[in-house]
Parts: C-alpha cells; structure tokens; sequence
C-alpha cells in the first residue's frame, strides 16, 4: 500500500498539466453580454470550466447553439444530446412536440432577447427597446439582480453566464413578472 501511493503520485507529477486539467474540465454552453466585433450585442459560447472557474471558451452563432443545447447537433457541451431547453423549461426554442406535430423553433427568443439585459435600445442592430436601466449598460440595481446568474468569481454583469445559472435566466427572461422587476423593480 506505501508504494502504491508514491507510484500513483509520480504518475500524476509525470502527467503533464494540460491533461490534468482537461480531465476535469467541463464543457458548458453560456453567454457574455460583451458586443462581438462582427456587430452582435452578446456572444454565444461554449465555456472550457474547470472548478466553476472559465479557461477558454468557443464562440457560436445562435443556430448551432439552438441545436446543440436541444440536443439535435452534436456538442461537447451535450453529450447526452438531452434537450436543455426542456430540462430548464424554456418555451418555443429548439424541436419540441404539440398537439400540431413536431415544431421547430430557431429564433429563440430568450437568446434574441439578451441584448435587452444590456442596452436601452437595439442601436439599429436589434428591433425594439431593451430593458437596461442606463443608456448602454445595467443599472447597479440590475448589475445586482444579473449576479444571481453568475459564479461569485465574476463580479463583473459582462458575465460570463455559464451552465444551469444561464439556462436559468434565459428561462426567467419569458417571466413578464420577472421582466417588470428587472426593467423597474419591484
């Protein structure tokens, strides 16, 4: 037993760090609410967490986002291909079945919405007004209600938004309750 220890040890020293560290990294889909340099007013990704803590990430557009977090793509971030939309009871994103047939939805709104978090309105790149206290960012009171949905380590309202807590927004975000709350308080 005293030697399997030191043997074992020895074989994680060897390991380079790398390895280690992807062994235990998960792969998460989440967001920034970060303008992207081809004009979006948030970003898509797929977060590299390791400890709750984010060591890189992929961007994504929103359609192959859609489909890998409803399971129909395939995605590191899904390998069980469960449709996370229906997990965290997000409505009309994804594939999904009614008494119609199988619909599909693309434009998913929650996603098409997160600009809202953020600005006052959609700058010509996004229809309609958002939901952001200030001009181009939230105000304190919001900065305060977003970091319910981020790790403690990201003080920032930038985000990133990772994992359960996004999906968790992105579902509170259909609440016109929570919406009301968000925009004037409550």
């Amino acid at each position: 037993m005293r030697r399997i220890l030191p043997i074992a040890l020895l074989t994680l020293l060897a390991c380079p760090l790398s390895e280690r560290i992807s062994a235990q990294a998960r792969h998460e889909f989440g967001f920034s609410l970060n303008p992207t340099a081809q004009g979006g007013l948030h970003a898509l990704f797929i977060y590299t967490v390791v400890d709750g803590v984010v060591l890189g990430n992929v961007p994504m557009r929103p359609q192959p986002f859609i489909l890998q977090a409803s399971g129909l793509m395939e995605s590191k971030a899904n390998l069980e291909s469960v449709d996370l939309f229906d997990q965290y009871e997000i409505r009309d994103c994804g594939v999904w079945a009614d008494t119609a047939g199988i619909r599909a939805n693309l434009e998913c709104s929650p996603i098409l919405d997160l600009w809202k978090l953020r600005y006052k309105n959609g700058m010509g790149a996004q229809p309609g007004t958002g939901w952001a206290g200030e001009e181009f960012r939230p105000s304190e009171r919001q900065q305060i209600i977003l970091q319910l949905y981020r790790q403690p380590e990201y003080e920032h309202w930038h985000g990133p938004y990772f994992g359960k807590d996004a999906f968790r927004l992105l579902r509170d975000m259909q609440d016109p309750h929570w919406v009301e709350t968000y925009q004037h308080g409550g």
